[in-house]
């Protein structure tokens, strides 16, 4: 057991791991986190383009809020993390700040694990904290996509256990192959990149966004750097998750959330953006 400023790192070894929780904390007034921290975020930059938004064509599991399909373009690139918020990641967060941390999950994480349990201005918070902020829907829309147009999973019109974390423990019982290993969350960076260079894009955690749910959006959202909308009933997550099925892995898919809502399959990505300054 070890004493922090502003609460209690819990160790525990289960099936050969090291896995931390941490009691309550105490929210108090703190400063942001430190540019250079020794908790590497691990930006990447996602290069300016325009892309179909939406369901593509061809997908029979095609819900009503991913449509109509409409092009948008980002006229400067931005960046995002390279991979989902990792349980060491979120403590030193809470360590420096005193932001409290989420309650633990039923099953065993390791330091690199995505943390979970997460609400909405959890994982707003965090990325204020971090000099950054949440990914509106289409940039994340966008980089699960990685460049490549027209395929139902951005990387491919199949999903495969060798490229995510899906179907929670159906993916070892023996009957599948590929690298999905895991029951739960898996390490992040377990499975390859994206083009984009971006990693566990579909499945392993949905990822909160920002903005909110509006049906009608899609159909009046502007072209340009959309922001998502202002208003809406609901929060929204993308990218699916370990517990979900194939079709919740679609790159086109909008889950409502309650903004308080935490469960065990949502995590957190940030994006912030990239100033580009002329060269002489």
């Amino acid at each position: 057991m070890t004493s922090c400023k502003r609460g209690t790192v819990l160790a525990r070894v289960v099936a050969g791991w090291i896995v931390f929780g941490f009691s309550p904390l105490v929210i108090a007034q703190s400063p942001s986190m430190v540019p250079g921290s020794p908790v590497d975020l691990g930006w990447t930059r996602v290069p300016a383009g325009a892309f179909l938004m939406g369901c593509v064509e061809g997908d029979f599991g095609c819900l009503a809020t991913e449509q109509p399909r409409h092009e948008v373009t980002f006229l400067e690139p931005f960046e995002l993390m390279e991979a989902e918020v990792t349980v060491a990641q979120y403590a030193w967060f809470a360590e420096e700040t005193g932001y409290p941390l989420p309650p633990m999950p039923d099953f065993a994480q390791t330091e690199e694990h995505p943390v979970v349990l997460v609400d909405w201005d959890d994982a707003a918070a965090f990325c204020q904290a971090a000099g950054a902020r949440l990914p509106t829907e289409a940039e994340w829309e966008y980089a699960a996509r990685g460049g490549r147009e027209g395929l139902i999973y951005g990387w491919d019109n199949q999903v495969s256990r060798d490229i995510a974390n899906y179907g929670a423990d159906q993916c070892c019982d023996g009957a599948t192959g590929g690298v999905d290993l895991w029951i739960n969350t898996a390490p992040v960076k377990s499975f390859p990149p994206n083009n984009f260079g971006l990693y566990d894009m579909v499945g392993n955690v949905w990822e909160w966004v920002d903005g909110w749910l509006d049906d009608d959006y899609y159909a009046v959202s502007p072209s340009i750097d959309p922001p998502g909308a202002a208003a809406g009933y609901a929060r929204v997550v993308r990218g699916g998750s370990w517990l979900n099925f194939p079709s919740a892995l679609r790159a086109s898919v909008r889950l409502p959330f309650g903004q308080a809502g935490q469960t065990s399959n949502i995590g957190v990505r940030c994006a912030r953006d990239v100033v580009v300054t002329a060269v002489d």
